[in-house]
């Protein structure tokens, strides 16, 4: 079987063993559930219930030709319709979770508000990402912070921090940074929009961890393994980190 046809029906949605009947099917057009299976090379009662799956989805029906029922497929052309409706339904959700969540929010802030600080635990790069995201929510729209652009090359691709970069554009948040780099001065700040960059030499920090401060969340992240990330929310905690942040960008630390 064609297994890049395969491949793309799995990221349609369908199992292996889904893409293997259906091309079968296709291919073979009316047949028993025998010949189905052999040409699938799925076992007989898997296929059987494979196909009527596809029958209740409205891709394939089924006759009877004497004593013999078979089984054929529809158009391809329903695959589109089935995405069309896939769409509706998810779209459907982002509505009702749009119209619920203030109140989940207003829960949420009732049984977490207070003074003590809030602690979220991010592992892992795809947690980066994830923290990533938290820090363009940024209310204020700034986003204080100190890091070692070895340690972060070292995990993110010119690529990914590309996206990053034109996300926050997209949302209009500013950044204050401190960095230090083997190379050197390099990120000039005139040829970045929002963006203030302030150079600290690599042997007065290297260390492999970032520091962000965002509205009253501070968020510290290691880029050496375990990959890992925290941010406390906590606005004394964030107001002092970010005078702290201040003082070094307005300090001569060359």
């Amino acid at each position: 079987m064609d297994e890049q046809l395969l491949a793309k029906l799995r990221y349609l949605g369908f199992s292996d063993k889904e893409s293997k009947v259906y091309v079968a099917s296709l291919k073979l057009g009316s047949a028993p559930i025998q010949k189905i299976a052999k040409l699938a090379t799925v076992n007989r009662a898997t296929t059987y219930v494979l196909v009527e799956g596809f029958m209740k989805k409205g891709l394939m029906s089924s006759y009877t030709q004497g004593k013999k029922r078979l089984f054929t497929p529809e158009s391809p052309d329903k695959l589109s319709a089935l995405i069309r409706e896939d769409k509706a339904v998810i779209e459907a959700k982002e509505n009702t979770i749009n119209q619920i969540l203030p109140s989940l929010s207003s829960l949420y802030d009732t049984t977490q508000g207070g003074n003590k600080p809030q602690v979220k635990f991010y592992e892992g790069k795809l947690g980066l990402n994830s923290v990533r995201e938290e820090m363009l929510k940024s209310k204020e729209k700034e986003i204080f912070g100190i890091f070692d652009l070895d340690a972060l090359d070292g995990i993110f691709t010119p690529e990914e921090s590309a996206t990053f970069y034109k996300k926050r554009l997209g949302k209009k948040v500013n950044v204050h940074t401190i960095y230090s780099s083997s190379k050197g001065d390099i990120l000039d700040d005139s040829k970045k929009e929002r963006a203030l960059y302030r150079y600290i030499d690599k042997s007065k920090y290297n260390s492999p961890i970032d520091i962000s401060v965002f509205d009253d969340n501070v968020a510290i992240t290691s880029f050496k393994d375990p990959i890992m990330s925290v941010i406390i929310q906590n606005e004394p905690i964030a107001e002092a980190i970010k005078q702290i942040l201040t003082l070094i960008e307005n300090s001569d630390t060359q």
